[in-house]
């Protein structure tokens, strides 16, 4: 994709200084809200979800906020008013940016002068380019996930079983939506999705609708309507586009994570408050969901992460609720706090009040001579006093330009202190300034270890899903051994009383042969006593009839 049309002259001398500076004000307000979800426990997952969402819109008013509003904080020790700035982007940079002042004293010129008029320029124009290039890749990535989505949807099928779109119906009813998105299957994905905005949609897990109980068909099915009620596929458009624009801002990445957990929480909640469900259930129901990206136009059932997955089932056991009056509290308080881009100024002493006058500092570079400090002195209704340092020396300058040394103790004393403290304006300044660099590299630091953290993470939840899959082959493996085993016992004892049997039937044939045996003995003594009658007759009575 080739850079958009926007000129680098714009995105130079007004995006870049806008971004800047919603990024250092977000540190107070992201803090804020930290610390509020850190120490009020009971704070409901509802109220935390706005306050998350603040955070993310700060980011956006402050980078469309044309002019950021005043607020004369500081002691004058910090630092001399800027006078005369007519807006934002006409003022130099150390004007434009927080709690940076300008000023130079006139043996050298202030390392902020040094930056504005020879060094930003070109240093401008390299990171507007290297922004619109970084930010064409974001967008392309993003349209990328976006087109993904929409085909994986084209691919799904409508063909829904009825029990499962009449529980979509009847929740759809107790939920009292009138209109509810079209209902589909997939093949693709491993948990419930609610894709959208428009036109919504909810995706089933083609594979495992048949493996789901009632009840956990209804709190997947529940939890998405929920979404959709609360419009949440709308509202995260803010933090999600505060998370591209600012994508080299690691408390962006921040806000846009702890939303998302934050509203995923508060569905949850929503859930268990209907009282259809206890927390027991619903909570094996996230473990067996398990992890699953994020889609891109979307909100999933699943965790993206194992640690997301923790929190939320931490969170289902501490589940709390605050009250609607402190929640507006806390969101009236989030917005004064730093919703609205400001810049902090010193504010005068109660002398300088008193007497009207406003002192402002400034290298002189246009109507002045080279190498000399300009202190104007405003009083109300009057001319501006002119005054010059250069070289150790102050003087006073008419409107002729005439140069007139001060001799005055009282005002030699009042103008050396404006210096003084204009040169520890800039020391603190400057120290700020690597303050913030120091700041910005520890968060970049913190999180690129969070980036390895998650990526050992998900190696560690790919490698237990493929453990996990080789004992469910193991087990039917075994389940398959033991059904074998449980065949092979049938058939040995179908064997056994084959056995059985041929024994019993051969001990019939033995007895039926020892009774053959015995009658062959009678027949046989049978035999031998007519033998023996022959015999007889055969002495007695044959010999008689031979002899007849």
């Amino acid at each position: 994709m080739s850079l958009p049309s926007m000129d680098l002259s714009f995105v130079a001398d007004t995006l870049l200084p806008r971004l800047a500076a919603a990024s250092l004000q977000s540190l107070l307000l992201v803090a804020a809200v930290w610390a509020l979800c850190r120490y009020l426990p009971r704070l409901s997952a509802s109220a935390r979800c706005w306050l998350w969402w603040l955070a993310a819109l700060q980011l956006l008013v402050g980078l469309l906020w044309p002019t950021p509003l005043m607020l004369p904080l500081l002691p004058e020790s910090f630092g001399i008013l800027i006078a005369d700035a007519p807006s934002a982007t006409a003022m130099p940079l150390s004007a434009r940016l927080p709690f940076v002042m300008a000023g130079g004293d006139a043996p050298t010129a202030s390392l902020a002068d040094a930056a504005i008029g020879s060094v930003w320029p070109s240093w401008t124009s390299l990171l507007a380019g290297i922004w619109l290039l970084a930010f064409s890749a974001v967008l392309t990535a993003n349209l990328r996930a976006f087109l993904d989505t929409r085909r994986r949807i084209a691919r799904s099928s409508a063909e829904v079983p009825l029990p499962v779109a009449q529980a979509y119906r009847r929740l759809g009813d107790s939920l009292g939506l009138r209109r509810l998105p079209e209902l589909r299957l997939s093949a693709e994905i491993e948990s419930p999705q609610l894709l959208g905005p428009w036109p919504a949609v909810v995706l089933l897990p083609q594979h495992r609708i048949a493996s789901m109980s009632a009840g956990e068909l209804d709190m997947a099915l529940h939890h998405e309507l929920v979404h959709l009620r609360r419009r949440d596929l709308w509202w995260g458009w803010v933090p999600a586009l505060a998370q591209q624009l600012f994508f080299f801002h690691p408390l962006a990445h921040l806000v846009a994570r702890e939303y998302s957990l934050a509203r995923e929480a508060a569905c949850d909640a929503a859930v268990l408050d209907s009282r259809r469900y206890t927390p027991q259930d619903y909570g094996r129901l996230l473990l067996r969901l398990g992890v699953a990206p994020r889609p891109g136009a979307g909100v999933a059932s699943a965790s993206p992460t194992y640690t997301a997955l923790k929190r939320r089932l931490t969170m289902l056991q501490n589940a709390a609720s605050t009250s609607h009056a402190g929640t507006l509290a806390l969101t009236f308080a989030v917005v004064l706090l730093g919703l609205v881009p400001y810049r902090i100024t010193a504010a005068a002493d109660a002398s300088a009040k008193a007497s009207s006058r406003t002192i402002s500092v400034q290298s002189d570079r246009s109507g002045g001579k080279a190498g000399e400090t300009r202190i104007f002195e405003r009083h109300q209704g009057q001319a501006p006093s002119v005054w010059a340092a250069k070289g150790g020396k102050f003087y006073r300058v008419d409107a002729d330009e005439r140069y007139e040394e001060v001799r005055d103790a009282a005002t030699l004393a009042r103008l050396q202190k404006h210096m003084r403290d204009m040169k520890a304006a800039e020391i603190d300044a400057r120290q700020a300034e690597r303050d913030a660099k120091i700041a910005e590299r520890e968060a970049l630091r913190s999180a690129q270890d969070a980036e390895r953290a998650g990526r050992e993470a998900e190696r560690v939840a790919q490698q237990a899903r493929r453990d996990g899959e080789q004992a469910r082959l193991d087990a039917a493996q075994g389940a398959n051994d033991a059904r074998q085993a449980a065949l092979d016992r049938d058939q040995v004892a179908r064997d056994a009383e084959q056995a059985r049997r041929d024994a019993e039937q051969h001990m019939r044939d033995v007895e039926q042969a020892r009774r053959d045996v015995q009658q062959a003995i009678r027949d046989a003594e049978q035999a031998a006593r007519d033998a023996a009658e022959y015999v007889r007759w055969i002495s007695d009575g044959g010999q008689s009839a031979t002899d007849a």
